[in-house]
Parts: C-alpha cells; sequence; structure tokens
C-alpha cells in the first residue's frame, strides 16, 4: 500500500466544540425563546445499541465492543460494512441486520464535511498488521476499502516514540495518550475509520480467512 495513504490517514486534527452561550441573571421579563437542543447519540445511532455494548470507560479501547464472542462470518450471507460517522459506530451486517456493533471514529468534522468521504465502496487487497508513518505515529490490523491504502479501517493509533498508554509492546494514543477515549464518541481521525484494537483484530482475521472477502460493501454514511 502508498505511504502517502498510510500519512494521510493518520495525520490528526483536533475537533472544537462550540461553547454555550452564558445566560442572562438579571430580573427583567423576556419573551420566552424556543430553546434547540443538541441531538442525543441515540437519534445518530442507525440501528440501537445491543444490550451487551461494553461501557465507554478505562481501556475499552483496547477491548471487543460488545461483550459476548465475535460471530464468525463466514457462516453468514451477505457480509458487508455500514458506517456511521456521526453515530461512531461500526455495523457488520448480513444483509439488512447487524451481526455485530464496533464503537468507531470516523474522520472529524471540518467546515460541516467529515474527513472520511461518505459514499459506498470495497474491502480492498492491502492490510496488514501493523504499520507506521514518517512521524512514528500508526495503527494495528488495517483493511483497505478505498484508494488501496489512503482510506483504512484500524485500531486507535499507536507511536513508536514511547508516548501515551504502554500494553505491552504497543504505545497507545498520540502526543500523550490522546484519541484514545474518543472512541466511539466523536469523529476524530483524519480520514480513516479507528476502531478498538480487539475489534480491528477481529476484522482482519475475518478478512485473511475468508470470512469478509475483498469486495465486500463498506458504506459510510453521515448517519
Amino acid at each position: 500500500m502508498g505511504l502517502i495513504g498510510i500519512i494521510t490517514c493518520l495525520m490528526l486534527i483536533p475537533v472544537f466544540e462550540p461553547q454555550p452561550e452564558a445566560g442572562g441573571t438579571g430580573h427583567v421579563r423576556r419573551p420566552a425563546q424556543k430553546i434547540e437542543k443538541k441531538a442525543s447519540k441515540k437519534t445518530l445511532l442507525p440501528f440501537p445499541d445491543p444490550a451487551d455494548m461494553r461501557a465507554m470507560s478505562g481501556k475499552y479501547y483496547l477491548k471487543s465492543s460488545e461483550k459476548r464472542a465475535y460471530p464468525n462470518l463466514s457462516k453468514y450471507n451477505k457480509v458487508w460494512i455500514r458506517v456511521s460517522v456521526l453515530g461512531s459506530r461500526a455495523y457488520v451486517m448480513s444483509g439488512d441486520k447487524p451481526v455485530y456493533t464496533m464503537y468507531a471514529s470516523a474522520g472529524a468534522i471540518k467546515n460541516g464535511k467529515s474527513n472520511t468521504p461518505v459514499g459506498t465502496y470495497k474491502i480492498q487487497e492491502e492490510g496488514g498488521e501493523v504499520f507506521y508513518n514518517n512521524n512514528g505515529v500508526g495503527a494495528r490490523y488495517y483493511i483497505s476499502y478505498h484508494d488501496h491504502g489512503v482510506y483504512l479501517f484500524h485500531s486507535v493509533p499507536i507511536n513508536n516514540f514511547k508516548s501515551g498508554v504502554k500494553v505491552g509492546s504497543y504505545y497507545y494514543g498520540y502526543k500523550g495518550g490522546t484519541h484514545l477515549t474518543t472512541l466511539g464518541k466523536k469523529p476524530d481521525s483524519h480520514g480513516c475509520v479507528r476502531l478498538s484494537v480487539s475489534d480491528a483484530k477481529w476484522l482482519y482475521e475475518q478478512r485473511m480467512n475468508g470470512g469478509l472477502p475483498v469486495g465486500s460493501r463498506v458504506e459510510i454514511k453521515m448517519k
């Protein structure tokens, strides 16, 4: 896969959220104003989270998103992947039903658009167990789905400059461990779709053993 694609994928862009306006404390009566509420997380999900979803606390970004055993995708028909950018979920589908739900973080929102292009794509040949770019930031268990190495499914970030959360021989996070606990909570990448380490490993293994063959459909939607 191309080095340019890997470098592009791991560039990290912070997302800034607007601060709430300060409310007045005077006693002058004002006309009632319509208050617009921020959309709840549930309204952004195309499917409800299953009951066995793991709590997003501790080092959940290393673990499976669901607590049950991973399914063997070779036993399912018409397997494909559906990503909700704003919902921060990736669904492994069989037909029109989710087989497994994963916490995810797709491309950060900039000027109203995600760094992850929406559309319909296909699982491609490029993939591997680990990579680092020239800045020393990388990821584990990656699979290409668009532009042959530019846009990937992969784990939360790792680095080779000994920063962040050390687990085994890997350092997770970036600049002191950032971009880990955003998983499943908001779009946060420069274009790739991040998954937990365990989910990325499972998906990569399914790709290698034929449960998720090359050519499988991938749909990226905002919701």
